[in-house]
């Protein structure tokens, strides 16, 4: 499962029971979290939901912001064998973040979640961003591993952009290709699987259009077909609790062991 959890954002107490009552309705096995704060006194907002919910261990790295480190995360039931993070191509200005990639290795399995560069003309930006994040990929993850690499994030950018175009293996990239699955993709996800859509009312007040900026990515499966996408559906589409879990919706994705 992959998602933004809108950092502190909004009424985070009522939105951290939501997406408590998510997580334990689901029962994913790894969960990608992005925009993740920890506090100046070591508290974060990971580990908040992974003690509300229990059973998950936490993987977190993050960018000095606002006095704060804004972040990613990666829960799993399994124990965190190895962690690492990737500092991604950062233009200075004031309304972004350094972005990062964290990396766990868990269960036996490689994971990672990102957050890339959230400004719409930000194409270019995103598009090295893509490629600095397959490298990190291909130098950390184990190619022995019962599973194809996984990554959960929000990508900032709609599946017909070059970025998203490449990751998927529909495009070039300086003279580079790749192919990973996107999950909503090959698994058939019913309707257009917007993850940032109005019928969210915290979303609504950015007066943005609606579109799937939120994904999951897995390596090629391997021969047994391990790492084949068997589902992907569109989750924290509804409040369960009175109030909606974040600005996002999240994705959750069946993946063959």
């Amino acid at each position: 499962m992959t998602l933004n959890i809108w950092n502190l954002s909004g009424p985070w107490r009522e939105r951290r029971v939501e997406i408590a009552a998510w997580l334990t309705r689901l029962s994913p096995d790894v969960v990608c979290l992005q925009e993740v704060i920890e506090n100046p006194d070591g508290r974060n907002q990971a580990r908040e939901l992974a003690d509300a919910v229990g059973g998950y261990h936490v993987a977190y790295a993050g960018s000095p912001a606002w006095g704060r480190t804004f972040g990613n995360a990666v829960l799993s039931r399994w124990p965190i064998d190895d962690t690492d993070v990737a500092r991604l191509q950062h233009r200075p200005k004031e309304t972004e973040v350094e972005r990062v990639v964290v990396h766990a290795r868990t269960g036996g399995h490689d994971v990672f979640s990102t957050h890339l560069n959230w400004e719409f003309h930000d194409g270019a930006v995103r598009e090295v961003q893509v490629q600095q994040l397959h490298d990190f990929v291909v130098a950390r993850a184990d190619a022995s591993a019962l599973l194809p690499p996984i990554i959960g994030g929000d990508f900032n950018a709609d599946p017909d952009s070059t970025e998203i175009r490449w990751l998927s293996g529909l495009a070039t990239l300086d003279g580079r290709s790749v192919y990973y699955q996107d999950a909503w993709r090959v698994a058939g996800g019913r309707g257009p699987g917007f993850t940032w859509d109005n019928r969210n009312p915290f979303a609504a007040e950015a007066i943005e259009p609606d579109r799937r900026i939120d994904y999951i990515f897995v390596g090629w499966r391997r021969d047994t077909g391990a790492g084949r996408v068997e589902s992907a559906q569109v989750v924290t589409h509804r409040a369960l609790t009175g109030t909606y879990a974040t600005d996002h919706f999240g994705l959750l994705a069946e993946i063959a062991t």
